[in-house]
């Protein structure tokens, strides 16, 4: 119990560094925690990646356009700072204790997670941080190999000294797919409820974080009832993680959702 109460404060630590709204609303955050130093996650990262170590990264895994797609990752992580802060405290919440508990204080590639997925994949597929996600989605192709499993843990490991955890939260919603032929979380947002990211309830939030580990078979239009279960999961990682009371965890999965699309609404006890 002290070990998993531990791991909670750490965790605190850095969301206060960079999200100090996403850690007053947790019941771990009094007394107020001391801020990790300001070059823990340097807001001015430098933006090249050596010519030299993406030929010696390549082994015909990195596309032709590697270097075109980096640059324009670079260039639109100069204003996510001020864009990921208008997204709401509890969105953020949803998809870090889904995604990636230990993201805020890993540095591209989690040991831990790696450990459980040689395990239970050993393939190469599985315990993906967010940050892995984020290359892959964006740089490489989704086969299980270990080459490509790789390959992405390093450019993981480089992004993470190129851009801050903030930048990198915020080209992951901005740029994982969502289902429908949606990508990122504002066409998400607009097509299943109609309204603009900022204005999502927590369930709603959880909803749409729910979908991303599969988006076509967790499809609430297609499956509502993997749906409101992908729901029901998000909002128990994030009361594991202290973001969410149980109570209200149990409120918000018994209450039915409206999707806009289609007019369709979830009305499904699930705990």
């Amino acid at each position: 119990m002290k070990s998993i109460q531990n791991q909670r404060i750490m965790l605190l630590l850095h969301l206060n560094s960079h999200f100090p709204s996403l850690v007053s609303s947790s019941p771990y955050a009094k007394p107020r925690l001391t801020l990790l130093p300001s070059n823990c996650c340097p807001s001015s990262p430098k933006r090249y990646i050596p010519s030299s170590l993406v030929r010696s990264l390549s082994f015909g895994i990195l596309p032709r356009d590697f270097k075109e797609k980096w640059g324009h990752l670079m260039e639109e992580s100069k204003e996510a700072e001020s864009k990921v802060s208008k997204f709401p405290v509890h969105l953020i919440q949803a998809v870090v204790a889904s995604e990636d508990h230990r993201f805020f204080y890993h540095l591209g590639v989690d040991p831990h997670g790696i450990a459980r997925a040689v395990i239970r994949y050993p393939n190469g597929g599985g315990g993906s941080t967010i940050t892995q996600q984020l290359v892959k989605g964006v740089f490489l192709s989704s086969e299980r190999k270990i080459s490509r499993k790789f390959v992405e843990g390093i450019l993981s490991l480089i992004l993470e000294r190129r851009m801050s955890k903030s930048q990198i939260l915020y080209a992951y919603l901005s740029k994982m797919y969502w289902g429908h032929g949606k990508f990122g979380i504002e066409s998400a947002s607009m097509f299943y409820f109609g309204k603009h990211p900022s204005f999502l309830t927590v369930g709603e939030a959880a909803l749409l974080t729910g979908i991303l580990p599969a988006p076509e078979i967790l499809n609430p239009f297609t499956n509502p009832e993997r749906g409101k279960a992908s729901q029901r999961r998000v909002l128990r990682r994030m009361v594991a993680a202290g973001f969410l009371e149980m109570e209200s965890a149990l409120l918000i999965a018994s209450q039915p959702l409206y999707l806009c699309n289609k007019g369709d609404k979830f009305n499904i006890k699930v705990f």
